[in-house]
């Protein structure tokens, strides 16, 4: 499972009250990236999309902790990521995100249209619909009604792919370092 993800946009706070709606959840101020905003599925998982500045990138701390001597309780702050800004936006990213709401076609397009960004349901190949809609024109996300989560849900998986490619599934992987050890 997913538990969240950030995503770039030009005004983080317009743009999570919007998926706030979306996922009938909310939006609060993400005080450790500038301008950032989270939403809340509040769907009991942990659900939640972080909202930053499209100027902000996630940038890897100083030096790595040292491992001798560990605490769980130490302070890390100076070896995490942080967000910082830059001067460059991209206008498209390839990073997008798929999600469920509650929303029917008609709720969710009337949504994209107040706010004037694309949107329009989509038939990925066959597969399965969702609807595209464009944050901010420039950021895809894709929305799910109810009906089209059950048929995703069905359709995503490994051995429908490979069916797909026409090839054997193959086995799954493992994390060999734990083997190696456990031998």
């Amino acid at each position: 499972m997913i538990n969240h993800i950030s995503i770039g946009t030009n005004d983080p706070e317009k743009v999570a009250k919007v998926l706030a709606e979306i996922w009938n959840g909310y939006a609060l101020p993400f005080p450790h990236a500038p301008q950032g905003w989270m939403v809340f599925a509040d769907d009991g998982r942990g659900s939640l999309v972080e909202v930053t500045s499209a100027k902000t990138v996630l940038v890897p701390g100083g030096e790595l902790p040292s491992e001798e001597n560990f605490d769980a309780n130490a302070s890390t702050d100076q070896f995490e990521a942080q967000f910082v800004e830059k001067d460059f936006v991209p206008e498209y990213v390839a990073t997008h995100l798929n999600v469920n709401s509650a929303l029917n076609i008609e709720e969710i397009k009337a949504i994209a249209k107040r706010e004037g960004w694309r949107c329009f349901v989509a038939n990925r190949g066959g597969l399965f619909q969702l609807i595209e809609l464009w944050i901010e024109n420039r950021f895809m996300l894709e929305v799910l009604t109810p009906e089209m989560t059950e048929v995703y849900v069905n359709a995503a998986n490994p051995q429908n792919w490979a069916d797909i490619l026409e090839m054997p599934l193959p086995p799954k992987s493992q994390n060999t370092t734990n083997l190696n050890l456990i031998g």
